[in-house]
C-alpha cells in the first residue's frame, strides 16, 4: 500500500511540475519586466536631468562669451574716446551767469553737440571709355563724372545737437569734389508731440523706400544703384518739407512706423501747386533671435506743370511712384561681431502723364509713361573687419520707358576701424537704348577710402 502511495505521488508530482514552474516563470517574467519599465523610466529621467544641465551650461558659456565681447568693446571704446573725452573737459569754458540770467540751456547744447567731418574718397578706372554715351543727344544715361581719376569726391560736415529737451537738430554740409558748399540736410526735429508722434522741418532726405535716406558715404557699395538715380536724382531725394511720424500699435508684436511727408520740389520750374505727398510705412517684426525683417511701402504723387510758353492749355500733368523695399538681417547669437548677412531688395513704379500738342498750343493728347525698376545686394561678413557682396539692379527712366540699363557689382569692403573703411568694387553696366543702340558695356574699378573725425562714423550703425 505504501509503495502505490509513492507510486501515485511520484506520478502526480511529474504532472503537475511544469504548471508549477510555468507559474513561477510567468511571476518572475512581470517581474523582470516591472524592472525594465522601471530602468526605463529612470534613464528617461537621467537623460532630461543631463540634457537640461547640458542646456544651461551652453547657455552660462554664450552669457559669458557676450560678456567677454562687451568688455573687449568697452576697453577699445574707452582707448578711442580717452583723449576725446579729455579734450571736451578741458575746452568746457568757464561760464559765470550773470544776476537773472539763465544759462542751462547754453551749457546743455555746449555738452551735447556732435561735431564731424567724414571724406570720401574714389579712384576710378573705366573702360572702354569715359562714357559710353558720349556725343549722343538727348541721353537719359548719366555719364560718370569720376570715371578715370582720383578725387576726394565728398566733404561732408555734420552738426548735431540737442535743442532743448524737446527738440534736436541736424545739419550736413557737403563739399563735392572740391566744390561749393550745399546744405545736403538741415531740419529740427521735434520729439515728443501728443499721442507719440514725431514732426520734422526744413530739409532732409525723404522717407521713400530704405537706401534713399543713407548719405553717398555711408552705402553699402561704392554709389547708390541706377534705381534711385534715375528715380529719385543723381544723390537720392532730399527736398525742404515737413515730416509726421508716429508709431502704430498692433496685437501682432510688429513695430509699426508710419510717415507722411509734404515736401516742395526743387526742380527748376516748379510752382506752388507742385507740391510732393508722400507716405511710407516700415514694418519691423524678429523671425528668430539671430534673424529679422523690415518691410517698407512707399508713395508719392505730385504735379508737374506745364511751363513751356508755346502751350496755351498751362494744365498740369500728374506723377505717382510707388515702392517696396525689404531688407533681412541675420546676426547669430554669440557672433555678432564676426558673421552676418545682409539681403535688401527695392523695387520702384512710376506712371508720368505727358502731353503732345497741336500747333495752335493746345493740348492734343495725353499718355502715360510706365517705368519700373529695382535693385538687389547680399553681403556677408567674413569675419570682424570684412565683408563681401554683390549688387544688382535694373532701372528703366520716368521720362522714357524706351531705354534701360542694368549693372552688376560685386565688393570687398574692409574695416580698419569703426572711423576708417576701404572698399574695391568692379562694375559692369549695360545700356539699352532704343534711338542709339549701344553694343558694348560700361566696366568700372573703383577703390574707395571713407574716414571720420568726430562722432559721427561713416556708415549707419
Amino acid at each position: 500500500m505504501r509503495n502505490i502511495f509513492i507510486y501515485f505521488y511520484c506520478i502526480s508530482f511529474f504532472l503537475f511540475m511544469p504548471d508549477i514552474v510555468q507559474a513561477n516563470q510567468d511571476a518572475l517574467s512581470q517581474e523582470v519586466q516591472e524592472l525594465r519599465v522601471l530602468i526605463m523610466e529612470m534613464k528617461d529621467g537621467y537623460e532630461a536631468r543631463i540634457n537640461e544641465m547640458q542646456a544651461k551650461i551652453e547657455n552660462l558659456s554664450e552669457q559669458r562669451f557676450i560678456e567677454e565681447e562687451k568688455a573687449e568693446l568697452e576697453k577699445e571704446l574707452g582707448l578711442l574716446f580717452n583723449d576725446k573725452d579729455e579734450q571736451t573737459v578741458s575746452s568746457v569754458p568757464n561760464v559765470q551767469a550773470a544776476p537773472g540770467s539763465f544759462t542751462g540751456g547754453g551749457m546743455f547744447q555746449n555738452l551735447m553737440m556732435n561735431i564731424s567731418l567724414i571724406g570720401d574718397s574714389l579712384a576710378n578706372v573705366t573702360w572702354p571709355g569715359k562714357s559710353i554715351d558720349e556725343g549722343l543727344t538727348d541721353s537719359p544715361f548719366l555719364e560718370n563724372e569720376f570715371a578715370d581719376r582720383i578725387s576726394l569726391r565728398e566733404t561732408e560736415l555734420g552738426l548735431q545737437g540737442v535743442l532743448d529737451p524737446f527738440a534736436r537738430a541736424d545739419f550736413f554740409i557737403a563739399f563735392e569734389d572740391g566744390g561749393a558748399p550745399t546744405v545736403e540736410e538741415g531740419f529740427i526735429t521735434w520729439l515728443y508731440l501728443p499721442f507719440g508722434l514725431q514732426a520734422k522741418a526744413g530739409i532732409f532726405k525723404t522717407n521713400f523706400g530704405k537706401i534713399n535716406r543713407t548719405h553717398r558715404p555711408e552705402l553699402p557699395q561704392t554709389d547708390y544703384p541706377g534705381l534711385i538715380k534715375n528715380f529719385l536724382g543723381g544723390e537720392g531725394q532730399s527736398e525742404p518739407g515737413i515730416s509726421i511720424s508716429g508709431l502704430i500699435p498692433n496685437p501682432w508684436g510688429i513695430n509699426s512706423e508710419f510717415t507722411g511727408e509734404i515736401l516742395t520740389p526743387s526742380d527748376e520750374g516748379a510752382k506752388g501747386n507742385d507740391q510732393i505727398y508722400l507716405a511710407h510705412l516700415k514694418n519691423f517684426f524678429a523671425i528668430t533671435n539671430n534673424s529679422s525683417i523690415e518691410l517698407g511701402f512707399s508713395f508719392q504723387t505730385r504735379d508737374i506743370s506745364d511751363t513751356d510758353d508755346t502751350t496755351l492749355t498751362k494744365r498740369n500733368f500728374r506723377q505717382t511712384m510707388e515702392g517696396i523695399d525689404l531688407t533681412y538681417t541675420w546676426r547669430p547669437a554669440g557672433q555678432r561681431l564676426y558673421r552676418s548677412f545682409t539681403w535688401q531688395t527695392e523695387f520702384f513704379a512710376s506712371q508720368r502723364e505727358v502731353g503732345s500738342f497741336d500747333s495752335n498750343g493746345l493740348t492734343e493728347e495725353v499718355k502715360d509713361i510706365n517705368s519700373l525698376g529695382l535693385y538687389t545686394f547680399g553681403e556677408y561678413q567674413l569675419n570682424r573687419r570684412l565683408f563681401a557682396g554683390v549688387r544688382f539692379d535694373y532701372s528703366q527712366f520716368p521720362t522714357n520707358d524706351k531705354d534701360s540699363e542694368w549693372a552688376i557689382s560685386p565688393y570687398l569692403t574692409f574695416w580698419q576701424s569703426e572711423f576708417t573703411r576701404l572698399r574695391l568694387e568692379y562694375s559692369h553696366k549695360k545700356r539699352n537704348s532704343a534711338i542709339s543702340p549701344v553694343e558694348e558695356g560700361d566696366n568700372t574699378l573703383s577703390l574707395q577710402a571713407t574716414f571720420t573725425l568726430g562722432s559721427h562714423r561713416p556708415h549707419p550703425f
